[in-house]
């Protein structure tokens, strides 16, 4: 009996510490997203995809913090800026058909 009333905060004392040196790598892996996230968008040609992915492992990590709004407003504008850079569908001009109005009169040609 004795042991076991040693043992059992012992076992607990390491448990919370295995949790928290967890935590505490798991909050690097996902600092070093943010980072990477970052890079990525300043980047001449970012690759949207990941840069979502590192941000949404940042905040799975539960980080909160300058760098992640930073990343997520970045993020934003990126994605604001490939949308107005897409080509329009549209015809060119020597291509549309322009419709005749019917306000206005015709110029006769004939007799």
């Amino acid at each position: 009996m004795p042991i076991d009333l040693i043992a059992k905060p012992v076992i607990d004392a390491l448990m919370r510490a295995l949790d928290r040196a967890r935590d505490a790598s798991l909050k690097k892996n996902a600092r070093q997203a943010v980072a990477e996230a970052i890079s990525e968008l300043i980047s001449l040609t970012p690759d949207v995809s990941k840069a979502e992915a590192r941000i949404a492992v940042a905040k799975a990590a539960g980080i909160l913090d300058q760098d992640l709004f930073t990343a997520e407003r970045m993020l934003k504008k990126v994605k604001r800026a490939a949308k107005k850079a897409k080509p329009s569908k549209r015809k060119p001009a020597s291509r549309r058909v322009r419709k005749k109005s019917a306000n206005k009169p015709r110029a006769r040609t004939g007799k």
